[in-house]
């Protein structure tokens, strides 16, 4: 019987370049928002699917940031959710079986190495529009911890109120009592 082969989802270093290596080493570093670059990585993900945003590679400068495969290795399993889940939810055009295809199988199946490749490539184009969002809300316009802290809070209070389906028009009007 043969040996299922896998190809290595989270297992090797990350190199993110340009702008978007500029903007986690921000986040990370001068913000300090967040303490390492997995976890803008694994944020920016979740943030640049939410926001359907998605960007392409950056090599605008030469600035480089590097993800090693000892913090993936650390943060796989969320690694690889996050990566079946919007591999799973991505596209609104394609069957069931082809989203499974695509969460589940094509990492497993040598054959489908390039299709892996591309999926992995929408995932990260995802990371990149992540990273940007973060910098352009979190950073824009703060000058202080506190800034970034009420920006953080601001996101995260307007990611909540989308997801209940909470008004703004209803927010407003309870505000003036009316």
């Amino acid at each position: 019987m043969a040996k299922e082969k896998r190809i290595g989802l989270f297992e090797t270093d990350v190199t993110l370049t340009g702008k978007h290596a500029t903007y986690l080493k921000y986040l990370v570093n001068d913000a300090k928002i967040y303490d390492d670059y997995i976890d803008v990585y694994m944020n920016a993900a979740v943030l640049g699917f939410l926001y359907s945003k998605k960007e392409d590679r950056d090599n605008g400068s030469a600035d480089r940031a590097r993800i090693y495969a000892d913090a993936f290795s650390t943060h796989r399993d969320e690694c690889i959710f996050l990566y079946r889940l919007i591999m799973l939810l991505d596209e609104d055009d394609i069957t069931v079986d082809e989203r499974l295809d695509k969460a589940f199988r094509y990492d497993s199946n040598p054959e489908k190495i390039e299709d892996f490749k591309e999926n992995l490539e929408i995932f990260d184009s995802y990371v990149r529009g992540g990273i940007e969002y973060m910098y352009d809300v979190f950073v824009t316009g703060c000058t202080s911890r506190d800034d970034y802290i009420r920006e953080t809070f601001n996101v995260i209070r307007n990611f909540k109120d989308s997801i209940e389906g909470v008004s703004y028009d209803e927010k407003i009007k309870k505000l003036l009592n009316r």
